[in-house]
């Protein structure tokens, strides 16, 4: 068994369909650009079958591919198929759950699992009204910029504050602050919603290096 994901170029009425029809016809050269960046990161099963985290060949065809990813390597591969499909405005198929994430859509996902597509503010404010020991973290992104919050211990966050932290488009432009209270994250979160980075400006922001 494997932890599949579709991923093709556009959008999809029925995302179910689509990814079904996927290995229908020879593939063509809107994933090029994609698969490169993807492989060059997780080499091909038949390349390094030591080190590759693919159950099989990724099959690509028409202008979309299935990508058949071992269980236990899902979580990291996935991220970077997100990040390499926000970066080539593909669309991402997850079979297991339904979800279908659309590129430069802005997408809230909590640590619970919950995900709304194009939250308004109320919606955003609710959402991380639920925030709590257990459902510890939420993010808010729209193609390859993001914020994110997190609580707790699993956030490296100290007591009574949050690890707020935002990327600005490439991986190298991730920065980390802290936030004293809920007002300051809603206000992070709706900034961010609404297309205004002047919140940015009460922060003070420290790079983060995942080198």
């Amino acid at each position: 068994m494997s932890y599949d994901l579709g991923v093709w170029a556009g959008d999809a009425d029925d995302p179910q369909a689509r990814y079904a029809s996927i290995g229908e016809g020879p593939a063509d050269s809107s994933l090029d650009a994609f698969y490169r960046d993807l492989t060059a990161q997780f080499p091909e099963l038949h390349e390094d079958p030591e080190t590759s985290p693919w159950n099989a060949a990724i099959e690509r065809s028409g202008d979309g591919a299935v990508l058949a990813i071992q269980h236990s390597r899902a979580v990291a591969v996935t991220r970077v198929v997100l990040d390499l499909a926000r970066k080539h405005g593909l669309t991402v198929f997850n079979p297991q759950t339904g979800e279908v994430h659309r590129p430069n859509v802005l997408d809230l996902t909590m640590c619970d699992g919950s995900r709304v597509e194009n939250p308004d503010a109320s919606v955003i404010e609710a959402a991380l009204g639920r925030l709590s020991a257990k459902n510890w973290y939420a993010v808010l992104e729209r193609g390859d910029h993001y914020v994110q919050i997190g609580q707790g211990k699993f956030a490296a966050a100290p007591r009574g504050k949050y690890a707020l932290e935002r990327r600005d488009g490439s991986p190298d432009r991730h920065y980390r602050t802290e936030a004293g209270s809920l007002a300051e994250v809603v206000t992070a979160f709706t900034g961010f919603a609404e297309g205004d980075s002047s919140w940015v400006e009460g922060f003070e922001w420290e790079k983060v290096d995942f080198s």
